[in-house]
């Protein structure tokens, strides 16, 4: 063991369990101390669930001390803890053991187990007392175990690799051995892969040991070792996927990876179900398909046209972005029916689409009816290849079939034969396309126009094959003799092939064609686009693209600069390329400040300017409530609610009271006596009752006319006077409501839009910008304000303008060549190029921030970033490429943005 202090650890047993209580003592800390004592536990067969946690004690000095780093399980039986619990003290009337008690003891041990305690000693020899006199004792050390937990992360990593499937708390020395066999072992390419791996996890190094032995043994069913061996960043994706994994769901996430399908996330649906996702489908290998795509498609199946469902039209993809945000029907019952079916990612586009387009239009207003439909129909096979079935259903549509379609539309207008589209009975068929010929046909024809065919002349001539069947004239292409351009073009194809025969055709027509397409100008003909070689030789190079640039071959001076860095940095950057270089806002503001001041006629092509906001445009809420609040101001004046209920109490007012019935008997034959005499009903003579007066009075009231409500809200007050004055009514119903003048932002400019659709919304514009960037860099005009205004300094500087405005200076000129000390290919791209009576002179532009820098020290501040950036390293190397005499480095200065572009 190790040299520090000894630890004394005891776990009491809780008296449920009826177990014994364990004690340890090892020269260890007491985190390597408990996890020893942890696992002697376990491999005893106790459960740790019938202990509490370990404690550390005063160590005893006592005959009866257990040897080191050895379970005992009988020291409590004579020893306790005092009061402090702290100090181990002798139980009172219990007889410590001798050594001929000892002795006997070692009678009741059979295979390793103490057959009195049940304690199980394998290896271990328990010494009773303290004396040592058999020769057998002294030769049975006991094993040198080593806690993982206490070993460097790669001996963690391999301790857990060699334990087959089974959890190691300890190591032996045979085990400690084969881990450094295994960490020096170079040559194992797996083992090599793993711990590389392991140390380039954040997650990994802070793992806890349970997780490092789940991760191990997870890495060697995904990639088996016997198998071929996986790239390093396949293994570390691994690692990063499984610890960002919930731990309910790596199981999953393994058995997916193990049947090849490299998942990034297990989804799941809101119950809980596996949402699927890990398999092939027909959609684009590179396309990750979530739940969040599935809603897209699901938008898009549910529109009415039909398109090609793999190659997806702009606008269709734009109109279904909006269906999802707006959770327009049927698109929000049928993604929460599909999101709910456990593994719908499983399946394909084409699947999803002839399920929604297949079904009754109405099914989205019956959930159960919905997911019935649902649940028997998702039936799918071959997730990659749809059948041609499945297609049909999803009324997929090629794009190569629609421009079959539309050419055939075009030929049909044109005034061709078209089968399908033209009607074979029309008589102009009947005469030249449909009929055969009854009489030898002429060997020269005339077509009218001075145009004469003379095909069937040359197809009976011994040079033209042994084709023989004439062609009419029904099928003859007539040009007139003044074409223009395009009609001489058509003309020339078809005198290439003789109009669908596959024979040369000798005609006339075609002489007068050729004349005609002489006369074509020469700017109107494509040239075509510069084809630059896969390899480019040493020498200088104009125009190259940018991206052709940046994939050919040589060392650029940005290369070099990252291989000071360091090697590996060079090659994960622009060899194996892991490490992508992010755009960033500074990035874009230094290429626009290098556009502008060397190529500002490309501003428009590489960079997409924040639109002005017209006059008049809205902008905030409070030019939206401002425009509501006119509107409403202009409207008729609607009918309060006080108003109405005005009207209803001034129409109750005129009508007859009803008689009150009386709370006596004189009360109500007073009402009784004022009752018209046909409802008098009771005879004179007889006895008039209380109940038959009441009678008499409910009989006469219920023939009065009812009173209108006067209460409730304005609604139910509008149909209270509907019944007594409609035609009122139905002139405020006439009248525009108001608009509401509260609500979110986008609320107010749906009320906006309900009365003058046409107006602009500065929000709508801008965001139409955003989405429609076409590759663009965006620049909002605060930035192209800064830009410009740095683009004025520099050109108004007495040197650096001169030479931008310079008309002889070449921009962005490519200069590749061989460097004679290494032999190396490098290549090099100055921003500016100026040849000046035989002084070649080349400049670089820079855009840099010193907001905070003192004029006086801004040489210093400059040439302290010339040297760390490593920019006298590029001048180096332009002037040596490039055969420059002098080399210039431009940098403007700026307040706000730090350095923006660098090679």
């Amino acid at each position: 063991m190790s040299g520090t202090n000894p630890v004394f650890l005891v776990r009491k047993a809780k008296k449920s369990s009826g177990q014994k209580d364990a004690v340890l003592w090892c020269s260890d800390d007491f985190e390597a101390a408990n996890a020893t004592l942890d696992y002697l536990l376990i491999k005893s067969g106790a459960k740790l669930k019938d202990y509490f946690k370990a404690v550390a004690t005063n160590f005893p000095v006592v005959n009866e001390l257990p040897p080191e780093g050895e379970l005992s399980l009988t020291f409590c039986d004579y020893y306790q803890l005092a009061k402090d619990n702290m100090t181990w003290t002798q139980i009172p009337g219990v007889t410590l053991p001798s050594s001929e008690a000892a002795a006997a003891a070692r009678q009741h041990i059979v295979d390793g187990v103490d057959t009195e305690t049940g304690e199980v000693l394998e290896d271990h020899t328990e010494n009773f007392g303290n004396e040592s006199n058999s020769p057998a004792q002294a030769t049975a050390p006991a094993p040198e175990l080593t806690v993982v937990a206490t070993m460097p992360l790669r001996h963690r990593v391999l301790a857990q690799y060699i334990g087959e499937g089974e959890y190691l708390y300890h190591v032996d020395a045979s085990q400690k051995k084969e881990i450094l066999r295994l960490e020096m072992d170079t040559d194992n390419s797996y083992v090599q892969n793993l711990l590389l791996a392991a140390e380039n996890v954040e997650a990994f190094k802070k793992a806890i040991e349970h997780d490092i032995h789940k991760i191990v043994n997870a890495v060697k069913k995904v990639f088996p070792v016997d198998g071929k061996t996986p790239e390093l960043a396949t293994v570390i994706q691994f690692l990063k996927t499984w610890f960002e994994t919930e731990h309910i769901d790596r199981g999953l996430l393994v058995k997916e990876w193990a049947k090849g399908n490299r998942v990034s996330a297990i989804q799941r649906t809101e119950s809980g179900a596996n949402a699927g996702g890990g398999n092939k489908t027909d959609r684009n290998p590179d396309y990750e398909h979530t739940l969040d795509t599935l809603d897209v498609e699901i938008a898009m199946a549910t529109l009415p046209m039909d398109f090609n469902i793999y190659e997806l039209p702009g606008s269709v993809y734009r109109r279904a972005k909006e269906i999802v945000k707006k959770k327009e029907s049927p698109f929000k019952e049928w993604s929460a029916a599909l999101r709910a079916t456990p593994g719908i990612l499983d399946y394909s586009r084409a699947a999803i689409f002839a399920l929604i387009r297949s079904a009754h239009p109405e099914f989205y207003h019956y959930p159960g009816r919905l997911q019935g439909y649902i649940n028997a129909n998702l039936t799918e096979t071959d997730h990659e290849n749809p059948t041609e079935e499945a297609l049909t259903a999803a009324r997929h549509t090629p794009e190569k079939d629609a421009v079959e379609e539309a050419n055939r539309q075009l030929a049909a207008a044109r005034g061709e034969y078209v089968e399908g589209i033209s009607d074979p009975n029309d008589p102009k068929w009947v005469k030249t396309g449909t009929s055969q010929p009854t009489t030898e046909p002429e060997l020269v024809k005339n077509v009218g126009n001075g145009i004469f065919d003379v095909s069937a002349l040359m197809q009976n001539s011994s040079t033209h094959g042994t084709e023989t069947n004439p062609e009419t004239t029904s099928n003859v292409q007539v040009q007139k003799a003044d074409s223009d351009e395009k009609q001489a073009g058509d003309a020339v194809q078809a005198g290439e092939d003789d109009l669908g025969t596959g024979k040369e055709a000798v005609t006339v027509e075609n002489q007068n064609q050729a004349e005609a397409q002489q006369n074509v100008p020469e700017s109107q003909q494509e040239e075509p686009e510069a084809a630059w070689p896969e390899y480019f030789e040493p020498g200088r190079y104009e125009g190259v693209p940018n991206e052709v640039y940046h994939a050919a071959n040589g060392i650029s001076s940005t290369q070099v600069k990252d291989a000071r860095v360091s090697l590996m940095y060079f090659n994960a950057r622009h060899v194996e390329k892991t490490i992508v270089k992010e755009r960033s806002p500074v990035l874009d503001m230094g290429n626009l400040v290098h556009v502008l001041a060397l190529q500002p006629e490309n501003l428009e092509a590489e960079f997409s300017v924040e639109p002005e906001i017209p006059e008049g445009a809205f902008t905030t809420t409070a030019t939206l409530r401002e425009f509501i609040d006119a509107h409403n101001a202009s409207l008729p004046a609607l009918l309060s609610a006080d108003d109405i209920k005005a009207l209803l109490e001034e129409y109750n007012a005129t009508l007859p009271s009803q008689m009150p019935l009386g709370a006596s008997v004189d009360e109500t034959y007073a009402s009784y006596e004022q009752l018209p005499e046909e409802f008098q009903r009771i005879e004179n003579g007889t006895k008039h009752t209380a109940t038959a007066m009441k009678a008499c009075i409910k009989e006469y009231n219920v023939t009065l006319p009812a009173p209108v409500k006067t209460s409730g809200s304005r609604d139910a007050l509008l149909e209270q006077l509907a019944i007594i004055n409609p035609d009122l009514v139905a002139q405020e119903a006439q009248k525009s409501s108001p608009l509401k003048v509260s609500g979110t932002k986008a609320d107010l400019i749906q009320a906006v839009k309900s009365v003058n659709p046409a107006v602009v919304f500065a929000d709508e514009l801008l965001d139409a910008w955003r989405e429609n960037t076409e590759g663009k860099v965006l620049v909002t005009r605060q930035q192209l304000s800064t830009a410009l205004n740095i683009q004025k300094a520099l050109l108004e500087h007495p040197t650096a303008g001169k030479l931008l405005t310079h008309p002889s200076r070449a921009v962005e000129v490519s200069y590749f060549g061989i460097d004679e000390e290494t032999g190396l290919e490098v290549r090099v791209r100055p921003d500016l190029e100026l040849d000046m009576g035989g002084l070649r002179i080349g400049a670089d532009l820079k855009t840099i921030s010193m907001w905070n820098i003192k004029q006086e020290g801004l040489r210093a501040k400059l040439h302290r970033e010339i040297i760390d950036r490593d920019y006298h390293l590029s001048a180096a190397m332009y002037c040596e490429t490039a055969a420059l005499d002098q080399f210039l480095d431009f940098r403007q200065q700026r307040r706000e943005l730090p350095l923006g572009r660098h090679h």
